[in-house]
């Protein structure tokens, strides 16, 4: 089920009246139906292989929760890692691997058809995969205490706003509050709308629209000049942002009518000066999830290798996203540019420079263009399509006159326009508290109406 969708817009307010209508001690039951219900909405059948992983990692918290044997607890921990970790490799990276093995035994002229099967990829996999291995993974570390009851494990894993595309929620942060909601309060309900309205605003004004002119210049390649790229590339990595911190607004915004406060997934991530700290603001429930289960313990045991270190876990990321080369190769660079960020940070004589209002502002359009250069990775359907796309933005500085008087400027401006708008709501404070609350409504369902397309495009993150 699409939050974009006339479908979501009549399930969100049903569930809400059900469950403050419902007594307390069964309002886990409703909404591990709904979320269910929500989740089988795409195809029915992939609901077991999230009810599995459910099962698998109940009975490992509880394993290793009822003995103090190492071993045995080692040995809870490592099933829980590979059934999930499994499910996802197969139905995610199999196909890429054996194309890959098949490629490269070709190359020592070994031949042989490798069998692709057609395989679709579940819905959220990535998410809640990640979600319910912090609980083994917590509950083995001890950091949080084992779940005894299974609803209420069960509707961890598959709470429905953050289903299927994140926040990437702990078990010590969510849990509890499915147990025992605070309280609904005025400023819930006002939040909640706002932080809802905000989200459609950004998906449906701005990033679907902007995906008409992205999705014409990527899908036709070498077809555009060096300007006309540049301008697709950053118009991509802004609809990317709107597009999934829309998705995580109307997620945070439905729970917050429930009484659950969800982490936030961005924190103005286009207003830094480097990677590490533009990483440290974009999804961050994936990037701190990353640093606490896989780059700290790496980091601890080599220490002397902190760059590969780094390289290495970005390329974990870019694989996170997908199985193929470009999100590989997105990986890869993000961490080798980082790792050469952090040694031009290192120079002293340039420290004063860097912390000065000038060089803030100079580093900061330089970061930009660069993440615009690592979207077309993100984007492009092929490594091929990535490298020359980036040429032509690098080489082909040609602005023909038929340019100006083309659909290009139009989609320009129009661009332009989405681009302040988007801006406008940066400036908004973090509790979404507004001195006249209707009029922000007023203008935020007007806005939606009359500039929002009316394509019920599937969210970007939905595939991962």
């Amino acid at each position: 089920m699409l939050f974009n969708s006339f479908q979501y817009i009549l399930f969100l307010p049903l569930v809400l009246v059900v469950f403050h209508l419902m007594p307390k001690k069964y309002r886990w039951i409703m909404l591990l139906i709904v979320s269910y219900y929500f989740y089988m909405c795409w195809k029915p059948a992939f609901a077991i292989l999230m009810f599995i992983s459910t099962i698998v990692d109940y009975w490992a918290g509880i394993g290793m929760a009822n003995t103090t044997d190492k071993r045995k607890r080692k040995g809870w921990m490592m099933m829980s890692l590979c059934v999930n970790l499994g499910m996802l490799f197969f139905f995610k990276y199999l196909n890429f691997l054996t194309y890959n093995v098949e490629v490269m035994m070709a190359k020592f002229n070994i031949f042989y058809d490798s069998p692709i099967l057609h395989i679709i990829l579940p819905v959220g996999i990535s998410f809640y995969t990640f979600q319910t291995l912090s609980y083994t993974l917590d509950v083995y570390k001890g950091k949080a205490p084992a779940e005894r009851h299974f609803g209420y494990f069960a509707l961890y894993v598959s709470y429905f706003p953050q289903l299927v595309a994140g926040p990437i929620e702990r078990p010590g942060h969510l849990i509890p509050q499915l147990h025992s909601p605070p309280a609904l309060t005025k400023d819930d309900v006002r939040y909640g709308i706002n932080k809802i309205l905000l989200g459609y605003f950004k998906k449906v004004v701005v990033a679907d629209n902007l995906a008409l002119y992205v999705d014409q210049m990527f899908a036709h390649v070498p077809g555009g000049t060096g300007l006309q790229y540049y301008v697709a590339s950053v118009m991509f990595i802004i609809q990317l942002f709107a597009d999934f911190s829309g998705y995580t607004d109307i997620a945070i915004g439905s729970a917050r009518l429930m009484g659950v406060r969800l982490q936030e997934n961005f924190n103005r991530p286009f207003f830094t000066t480097s990677l590490s700290r533009f990483w440290a603001r974009w999804h961050m429930s994936l990037t701190t999830w990353i640093r606490d289960y896989l780059f700290k313990p790496l980091i601890f045991s080599y220490r002397d290798w902190a760059w590969a270190v780094t390289i290495f876990v970005f390329v974990v990321i870019g694989l996170w996203h997908g199985a193929a080369w470009t999100f590989v190769l997105f990986g890869f660079f993000n961490g080798v540019i980082m790792v050469l960020q952090n040694m031009y940070q290192g120079i002293k004589p340039l420290r004063e420079f860097n912390r000065s209002r000038v060089g803030k502002l100079i580093l900061a359009i330089w970061n930009f263009n660069l993440l615009a250069l690592l979207g077309v990775f993100f984007r492009s359907g092929n490594v091929t399509d990535a490298f020359e796309i980036i040429k032509r933005i690098c080489l082909d500085t040609r602005l023909k006159a038929s340019d100006l008087r083309s659909a290009f400027m139009a989609e320009m401006y129009i661009g332009m326009i989405l681009l302040v708008l988007l801006a406008v709501t940066t400036l908004f404070n973090r509790e979404l508290r507004f001195r006249w609350n209707w009029m922000y409504i007023t203008v935020m369902l007007v806005l939606i109406f009359l500039m929002g397309s009316d394509s019920s495009n599937q969210f970007i993150y939905f595939q991962f």
